[in-house]
């Protein structure tokens, strides 16, 4: 690497951490995030599929 190893590791550890904790959080999010809907779902007594047909 022509003796910049010292910085190239560095950062590409760096950059991985970044994106492995912005996969993380995106997954927590998307989890929050179905859980809240499913909640307004409940409240909203639409917990099931309906037939709209004929109703």
């Amino acid at each position: 690497m022509g003796g910049h190893a010292a910085f190239i590791w560095p950062a590409f550890a760096i950059a991985l951490i970044v994106l492995c904790g912005l996969a993380l959080l995106s997954r927590w999010g998307l989890t929050v995030a179905e859980r809240d809907h499913a909640q307004a779902r409940r409240e909203a007594g639409r917990d099931g599929p309906r037939n709209e047909v004929g109703a």
